[in-house]
C-alpha cells in the first residue's frame, strides 16, 4: 500500500469492510496508514529528493523531535520493500548529534535504480538487496537527509556572527 498509492485498497473480513484506502499521494497514503491521532502523523515528515545518475531517493523521513523507540522505518527500491542496515546506518549518521542512543527516527525512502544495478537473491526472503554501488549510494542518502533536515530547520544553526573567543 506505501508503494502503490495510486491504487485504492480495501481489506475486507467476513464481509465487513475494516480499512479503506483510497487513491491518493504518497504522503496522503502515510497518513491513512499511521495517522491515527488528532494530530497530523505527515506534520512531522520532512521531504527529501535527489536525482543522480546513480540513484533517484524520494520520500519523508521524521523529525528528530518525534523520534521514538517504535519508529516507522521503510525502505523500497524500485517498489519492492527492503531491509539494508548499511543504508540504515546512513540515516542514523545523518541524524547523528539530534537524537539520544535509544530514539531512531521515523523514515519512507524510496530508491529508484537500474534494475541490473541491484541483486534480489542474496536473501530468501528477498527483503535483502545488494546494490553494485552501495558506499556511493550511502554518501548520496548521507548527504540527502542532511541536506533535507538543514532546509526545514530541523538540525540546530550555527551563528557565525557571534564573537565567541575560545581560549
Amino acid at each position: 500500500a506505501l508503494v502503490n498509492p495510486h491504487i485504492q485498497f480495501t481489506l475486507v473480513n467476513n464481509d465487513e469492510i475494516i480499512s479503506e484506502l483510497p487513491i491518493s499521494s504518497t504522503k496522503q497514503r502515510i497518513e491513512a496508514i499511521f495517522g491515527h491521532s488528532s494530530k497530523p502523523y505527515t506534520g512531522h515528515l520532512v521531504d527529501i529528493l535527489t536525482h543522480t545518475e546513480l540513484v533517484n531517493i524520494h520520500g519523508f523521513i521524521g523529525k528528530p523531535e518525534t523520534a521514538g523507540k517504535n519508529s516507522q522505518q521503510y525502505m523500497f527500491v524500485n517498489g519492492r520493500y527492503m531491509r539494508h542496515p548499511y543504508f540504515h546506518k546512513a540515516i542514523m549518521t545523518a541524524y547523528s548529534g539530534l537524537l539520544s542512543a535509544e530514539h531512531t527516527p521515523s523514515y519512507f525512502i524510496y530508491f529508484d535504480v537500474d534494475p541490473q544495478a541491484i541483486d534480489v537473491n542474496i536473501h530468501p526472503t528477498k527483503t535483502e538487496i545488494k546494490f553494485a554501488d552501495e558506499q556511493a549510494i550511502f554518501q548520496i542518502l548521507l548527504a540527502t537527509i542532511r541536506e533535507s533536515l538543514g532546509k526545514f530547520n530541523v538540525t540546530p544553526s550555527l551563528d557565525f556572527s557571534s564573537e565567541t573567543v575560545i581560549d
